[in-house]
This record gives C-alpha cells, sequence and structure tokens, in this order.
C-alpha cells in the first residue's frame, strides 16, 4: 500500500534528480566551444531555464533555500542567452507595430526533409502565403517536379536537385540582378547568393543550409561553413540577409561568434522564440533556422509556420524595404 509519506519521499527524489540533471547540463554547456558533444547541450538553454524556474519556486516553498541559492547560480548563464528572445513575450510587443501590408519583402524558409512526400501540403501552404521570396532546402528532383507550378508566378528562380538532403532552391518575384550557387567551404553542398533591389538599395541574400552536427567531424564541417559565410558577408558592400536552415541554434557559442564577426543582427529577436524543429510531438523544439540582417535592413516579423509535413516548421520572415526602428 502506497502511503502519503512514501509520495513525498519519491517526489523529494524526483525533484532532486531533475535538479542533478538539469544543473548538470547547465554546466556541460559552458563548455560547448570546447567539446562537440557539450555544444548540443546549449541548444536546450530555454528548457533548462523553465525547469530551474520552476526548482526555484518549489524550494522557496519547501524551505530549501541552498538549494534555491544554487539553482538560481547554475540558471545565470542560461538566463544570459535565453532572456533576450523571451523579453518581447514577456513585454507583450512586437517589432510589427505599425508596419503595413506591403511595406516589406515577404519570405518563406522551409526546409521540406528530401524523404517528404506530402507535396500537395507543402504546394497548398506557398500557394495561400504567396511570399515574394520562397527558399527550399533539401530540394531533390522529386520536389522539383512538384514545385514547378512556382514558376508561373516566381519568374526569378535558383538551385540544384539533388538526391541527398543538399539541394537547395530559391523562387523570386523580384528580380536578381546578381545571382549564383555557392558550396560554402568546399563541402559538397548547395547554397545561394543573390542580390534584388528593395526600395531603391540593393539587398544581398545568403540563402543556406550547413551540416547538422550529428558528429564531431560534422560538426567542424559545419563550423567551416560558418567561417566561409562570415568571410562572404564581411567582404560584401551591400546590405544582407542570411536564411535558411543553419543547423545551430542562438544559444550556441558559434551562433554568438558569428554574430559578432559579421556585425549581424538576430531577426527572431525582434518577435521573441519561435521554434522550426522537429516538427513533431515531442516537447524538445528548437530554432534552427534562421533569418540574420544588417541593423540597417530590419527584420520587423519572424514567425514559425504551420505543420507541412516536414520535420522543420516553415520560417515566416518580414523584411522592411527602408529601416525601421525596432527598439522602443
Amino acid at each position: 500500500m502506497v502511503t502519503s509519506t512514501d509520495e513525498r519521499r519519491f517526489y523529494h527524489v524526483l525533484i532532486r534528480v531533475v535538479f542533478v540533471v538539469v544543473t548538470a547540463g547547465s554546466l556541460i554547456a559552458l563548455f560547448g566551444e570546447q567539446f562537440w558533444l557539450a555544444e548540443l547541450f546549449t541548444h536546450f538553454r530555454l528548457y533548462y531555464v523553465l525547469i530551474q524556474a520552476l526548482l526555484v519556486l518549489i524550494f522557496l516553498h519547501s524551505g530549501r533555500r541552498v538549494l534555491m541559492v544554487l539553482t538560481i547560480l547554475f540558471a545565470m548563464p542560461n538566463v544570459w542567452v535565453v532572456g533576450p528572445y523571451l523579453t518581447p513575450l514577456m513585454a507583450g510587443k512586437s517589432a510589427t507595430a505599425g508596419i503595413g501590408t506591403g511595406s516589406g519583402i515577404d519570405i518563406i524558409a522551409l526546409n521540406v526533409n528530401y524523404r517528404n512526400d506530402e507535396y500537395a501540403r507543402v504546394a497548398a501552404y506557398l500557394r495561400e502565403q504567396s511570399p515574394d521570396i520562397i527558399v527550399i532546402a533539401e530540394f531533390t528532383p522529386a520536389w522539383r517536379e512538384h514545385l514547378n507550378f512556382l514558376h508561373e508566378s516566381y519568374p526569378y528562380h535558383l538551385g540544384d536537385a539533388r538526391s541527398d538532403p543538399w539541394g537547395l532552391a530559391v523562387y523570386s518575384r523580384l528580380a536578381f540582378s546578381q545571382a549564383e550557387l555557392i558550396d560554402l567551404a568546399q563541402t559538397n553542398t548547395v547554397h545561394a547568393r543573390f542580390i534584388v533591389t528593395a526600395g531603391d538599395t540593393p539587398l544581398e541574400f545568403f540563402t543556406v543550409h550547413l551540416f547538422s552536427p550529428k558528429s564531431s567531424v560534422l560538426a567542424r564541417g559545419r563550423n567551416r561553413q560558418l567561417e566561409d559565410l562570415a568571410d562572404r558577408v564581411i567582404a560584401s558592400e551591400h546590405r544582407q540577409v542570411i536564411v535558411g536552415d543553419m543547423n545551430l541554434t542562438p544559444f550556441s557559442p558559434f551562433f554568438s561568434q558569428f554574430l559578432g564577426r559579421t556585425g549581424l543582427r538576430d531577426a527572431r529577436r525582434v518577435d521573441g522564440f519561435h521554434v522550426t524543429w522537429p516538427a513533431s510531438v515531442l516537447p524538445l523544439w528548437i530554432p534552427i533556422d534562421h533569418a540574420l540582417v544588417t541593423p540597417e535592413r530590419n527584420a520587423v516579423r519572424v514567425h514559425a509556420g504551420p505543420d507541412v509535413g516536414s520535420d522543420h516548421f516553415p520560417l515566416e520572415i518580414l523584411v522592411a524595404e527602408k529601416a525601421v526602428d525596432t527598439s522602443r
């Protein structure tokens, strides 16, 4: 027979196990720059913060001051990284305020998953949204065939369809003044660079799909791709937008290093935390699809779209044609 004493003992043990696990994850994440496996722990810092906030309340209520203080201390590095993405949500304000329809460039970036055959769902979604620019990662010959209808509305396009996960395509209503496919860090992957005119200003896009860090070798390959991409951004005189599946979260040290080196801004901050992977029932979603912009070319909306059958949610972006003050 289970007694109330047994239940209390069980919950006390459970709470301590949760404390140990979250604390261990937080500590391991601090070494994300040095070790490949440790970087994987950085991607879940939002969940560490949420659990640590709950633990603080539990320890405060139960009078366990030492555990409460320890939890707060271990939470501080996580709060430092995650906090800027939660501030817009807690403040209840969005950078989209005052931005009217048609005042910017609408972009949808979607990793369709090269093994996915939900062609009709993706096609219906793209028809309904009808953005100015569409970026498709994991673009295969089958996807090229099923998205061929886009050529009617998007006269400007470039891409390479491949049977592996590294094909990519861009469809645009806006004319390209320059356009090319690039292979970042000579990794035999497809990415695109193109320039369109926004208002009277040339705007340079890099659309990317970087390696997934499933091993130390792939993690090093992704980091080389980031370095090559940063070199190209720094060498350019244009204002820029980087869009795509970068296979790292804003909480990775390599992400912050990339922003620091290029001077780009994470557009996700304007609207808060929006997860894009995996599109499944598991409640451990993380944001690995991104929109990065130069400070002068502000993104005024970044949202995750609906489930369209892929393992990624689409990323919906509105880039202002003119600079917008998002600091208020």
